[in-house]
């Protein structure tokens, strides 16, 4: 355990390809209005995600021998999780400013549209408040939506680094006899 590097500087280098990881989905999710397929890949990047964080886990388990305490993994998680979100929104923010500045209103407007076909009379109550929030110009700039969703990412990689790293720790190292 001697010529590990501090869990904060593995999770800051960890968090760069996690950061990539993110960002695919995000695009994918940004563009799947346009290109149906993409709906698919941000989909699978939310099943792999947690998968990868918890192999960034284990690897470190099992490069202390087995001594590395579950606070560690999950300080592990947790960082990766922040570093990756940071990334993510950043360049995130980018794609929503430059290349898709519509995004946000076109997304409420897809949802205006929709639930106003719906029978239900609160379907269309909530279309009406949206309705009402697009023309009063209420919708989340393209940094506040970087923002909630950098929290967001970061509040699910506490939550679901706490049960990877749970995981991580948990089955034993196989012993070479």
């Amino acid at each position: 355990m001697e010529g590990q590097k501090n869990v904060f500087i593995k999770s800051a280098e960890l968090g760069v390809p996690f950061g990539a990881l993110l960002l695919l989905a995000s695009v994918a999710m940004i563009f799947a209005d346009k290109v149906q397929p993409l709906s698919f890949v941000t989909l699978l990047v939310a099943i792999i995600a947690p998968m990868v964080l918890y192999c960034f886990q284990r690897r470190r388990f099992v490069e202390s021998n087995g001594f590395a305490p579950f606070s560690e993994l999950w300080t592990l998680g947790i960082f990766t999780t922040i570093g990756g979100a940071m990334i993510c929104g950043l360049a995130t923010y980018g794609v929503i400013t430059y290349l898709r500045p519509d995004y946000v209103y076109e997304q409420a407007q897809t949802v205006v549209d929709v639930y106003k076909q719906v029978p239900s009379g609160d379907a269309k109550e909530l279309a009406d408040v949206l309705e009402k929030a697009i023309k009063s110009n209420l919708l989340p700039s393209p940094f506040d939506f970087c923002v909630q969703m950098f929290w967001l990412t970061s509040s699910l990689g506490c939550v679901g680094g706490a049960i990877t790293a749970l995981i991580a720790g948990k089955i034993p190292l196989k012993s070479n006899k």
